[in-house]
């Protein structure tokens, strides 16, 4: 379990645990199994923008795991 800061935010997240979305670092959350109206199964991940501190509902497709970035 990560220490929480102000307003209930993660602090210290290890790189390990990263995650990117379209070129943002998030924190994962949760996932979420559902179905769409067509009956077909619908894969989410619920991540967490550590920076603006907002939530975010993605297709799992879209996350990548986190890599050190090379400057």
């Amino acid at each position: 379990m990560l220490k929480k800061g102000t307003f209930n935010v993660a602090l210290n997240v290890p790189d390990s645990l990263k995650v990117v979305v379209d070129g943002i670092d998030y924190y994962p959350e949760a996932y979420e199994l559902g179905f769409n109206h067509d009956g077909s199964v619908r894969h989410t991940a619920i991540v967490h923008d550590l920076k603006a501190n907002s939530i975010l509902s993605a297709p799992l497709e879209k996350v990548m795991e986190w890599q050190t970035k090379k400057t």
